[in-house]
């Protein structure tokens, strides 16, 4: 997009930012960061922040630098804020930030909740606030290896969104189970993704799961009656294993690890 003439008239002038926001949205495009707006405008920083601030009833503006501005459109604005899929790519896009779409929130988007998702998770690189814009809250939860992470396309949103694939998914539930509800939870969320799970699949995101990520999962797998993927992930692991307990917050039970997993099944799962 051309920069505006920064020769602009008053009355040309006083309107530029609606403007432009007015392309962005013609495109598709509901996120724009003040930087941009001011190369984009011909204006100063603080010209365009007070233009901004008269379109208050029409943009939000995000936390984070750089300063970023989400556009509501009419249809949304009881809410406060457009869907996620509508703007969160461009959102962490322009902050340089990596992300996606996981944990409960990527398993919905998958097929598989077991009730409402009232939050959205989503994972990061760094540590990063809560954002709570209209009638979203959203968690960001910081994973190592993020950029090996294998994605999924789902089909039907609004815009391309980066989501968990459901292997790596239900790893993620296991491996943040403290972020679901604990392993019970994410056993029936787990459940619920079996169908849209593949070999190859699970062949992708294993490698990049510790070993005590995939004794949890094997065993979890083995109690749903899921042989053929608890048996793939039985040939990734170790010939010796530690025990180590299902449920990380919870005491042992005192019993011995299961066999082939050495999980100490602390919760009575199976």
């Amino acid at each position: 997009m051309p920069a505006i003439d920064s020769t602009l008239s008053p009355t040309r002038a006083h309107g530029v930012v609606s403007r432009l926001l007015d392309e962005f949205q013609g495109r598709g495009r509901l996120v724009a960061s003040q930087p941009e707006l001011v190369a984009l405008s011909g204006l100063t920083t603080l010209a365009v922040k007070r233009q901004l601030e008269h379109l208050a009833d029409r943009v939000v503006r995000l936390p984070g630098r750089p300063s970023c501005y989400l556009v509501v459109p009419p249809e949304y604005r009881l809410r406060g804020a457009p869907p996620i899929a509508y703007w969160l790519a461009d959102y962490c896009r322009l902050r340089q930030q990596p992300y996606y779409v996981g944990l409960l929130s990527a398993a919905a988007l998958h097929g598989s909740a077991q009730q409402a998702v009232q939050v959205t998770q989503v994972m990061t690189t760094v540590p990063t606030r809560a954002l709570d814009v209209g009638n979203l809250h959203i968690e960001f939860h910081v994973k190592q290896r993020l950029l090996d992470t294998p994605l999924s396309t789902i089909k039907g949103l609004a815009a391309p969104l980066a989501v968990s694939s459901p292997e790596a998914t239900a790893l993620d539930l296991l491996a943040f189970q403290h972020c679901v509800g604990g392993v019970a939870r994410a056993a029936e969320v787990i459940a619920g993704l079996l169908p849209v799970m593949t070999v190859e699949g699970w062949r992708r995101a294993l490698p990049l799961a510790p070993v005590v990520v995939r004794q949890r999962m094997g065993y979890v797998l083995d109690t749903l009656s899921a042989n053929r993927f608890a048996k793939l992930i039985q040939t990734s692991l170790p010939s010796k294993l530690r025990t180590v307990l299902l449920q990380t917050a919870t005491p042992t039970m005192g019993s011995c690890g299961q066999q082939p997993w050495q999980v100490d099944d602390n919760i009575g799962l199976k």
